[in-house]
């Protein structure tokens, strides 16, 4: 019994336990490609569906994160995603030398947790990412490519995000696309509160613009949407007007500022139908900012006399040239993501210790019954009273030596004194 005690009790103590955490991530980001190439390699929803009923019927635990600042595979087990990811990127046109990032381990559960909490965004602190993320979780977990170890690991993202957004300055602060488009242009027009604002789009991004327009005191904003269903609550929650679709020409003419934001994955405004729209303006200036991955303004609407076209880049360029970097994180973030790391990682040890720590109870129960057998055989003339304080001293002196070593090995798998 010593013997098969001890043979349970080594291996917790090993420095390998937990063992390396089958955690994967291979992608592009804002870091190493431009616009132009993550529109390429982005997803539309219904792609991603297809792609992720493919992994669950091969049995592969993985999940997409299409964003505009990123285009990621996360993923566990011993199935190797980045070779399917480099085919994709070459299939799309993409050069991916330089580009494709991929980390491992613990490597990538911190690069999660960093994009989870928006401090690897082109706007520091972004809020919407959050939100993404959870959806790009929901939305694996419906299709069923996820794993209890996958599951542990974004849940504890998104706790980590929810944490750097209530006890760092990111939360007292909050930045998004939405805001910094918004903030822009009453810069540029030195306040918008008068000017015809129109907003395509009925998405989180549009209901951040229509959220940061209303702060501006915005009263001049008509809400134009593919999908009216979605776009009717909102103009209401905002104060904006709603038009149909078809009558965006005349929308056009009217508007001095446009703000694109929908889920199309083709250009939505092409270049044709603006310099059109312009001969209708009587020499009026038009700005246009086109916040959707992939873009849904024509990029050569650039060159039409009278429009000033920004999308997510130049954003970057004129608002936020500092996000996305390590040294502008605010004081206290890597202290929260340092914390619930951890807190994961204690999770791991303590599924990987479970089983052999299970067996090693019902262990030191069969030798308290043993030991508890001899010794009652040995004083015959005990009462029955007497006879279940020497048992229930045996399972108490069993409980009393395992409690500290199950402890210690849940928390940092080494015994207490080492």
């Amino acid at each position: 019994m010593g013997t098969r005690i001890a043979a349970l009790v080594a291996p917790l103590y090993r420095s390998h336990v937990p063992p390396e955490l089958s955690f994967h991530v291979v992608g592009v980001s804002h870091h190493t490609v431009g616009l132009k190439v993550r529109e390429q390699l982005a997803f539309a929803p219904a792609d991603r569906s297809v792609w992720l009923e493919q992994q669950r019927r091969a049995g592969r635990a993985a999940l997409l994160l299409s964003t505009c600042n990123r285009f990621e595979l996360y993923w566990t087990g011993d199935h190797d995603y980045e070779a399917w990811f480099r085919e994709l990127a070459l299939s799309r046109g993409v050069d991916h030398d330089g580009a494709v990032t991929r980390l491992d381990g613990v490597e990538a559960v911190r690069h999660l947790f960093q994009v989870a909490a928006g401090l690897d965004s082109q706007i520091l602190g972004e809020t919407e990412i959050l939100g993404q993320v959870r959806r790009a979780f929901d939305t694996a977990r419906a299709a069923g490519t996820t794993t209890r170890e996958l599951d542990a690991v974004f849940s504890a993202a998104l706790a980590a995000g929810r944490r750097v957004r209530q006890e760092t300055s990111l939360g007292r602060h909050p930045s998004s696309v939405s805001s910094a488009a918004v903030d822009l242009a009453a810069r540029r027009y030195n306040g918008i509160e008068d000017r015809p604002i129109l907003v395509l789009g009925a998405g989180e991004v549009a209901e951040g613009v229509l959220r940061r327009l209303h702060e501006h005191r915005a009263t001049r904003v008509t809400l134009v949407s593919r999908n009216p269903d979605r776009a009717r609550p909102l103009a209401a929650a905002w104060g904006a007007d709603i038009r149909l679709w078809t009558e965006l020409d005349a929308l056009l003419a009217a508007a001095d500022l446009v703000l694109v934001a929908t889920a199309a994955s083709r250009p939505l405004l092409s270049a044709l139908q603006l310099a059109e729209g312009m001969t209708a303006r009587g020499g009026r200036g038009l700005m246009v900012m086109d916040l959707a991955v992939p873009r849904n303004v024509e990029p050569a609407a650039r060159a039409i006399p009278g429009i000033q076209l920004l999308d997510l880049e130049d954003l970057q360029r004129l608002c936020c040239p500092v996000a996305g970097t390590a040294s502008a994180a605010p004081a206290g973030a890597e202290r929260v993501l340092g914390e619930e790391i951890a807190r994961l990682d204690l999770c791991f040890r303590g599924r990987a210790a479970a089983p052999r720590l299970t067996e090693l109870h019902r262990l030191g129960a069969q030798m308290a019954e043993q030991e508890t057998a001899w010794a009652l055989a040995q004083l015959e003339e005990l009462s029955e009273r007497e006879r279940q304080v020497v048992r229930e001293m045996a399972d108490r002196l069993v409980r009393r030596v395992l409690y500290p070593v199950s402890r210690s090995v849940r928390e940092d798998g080494r015994p207490e004194g080492r």
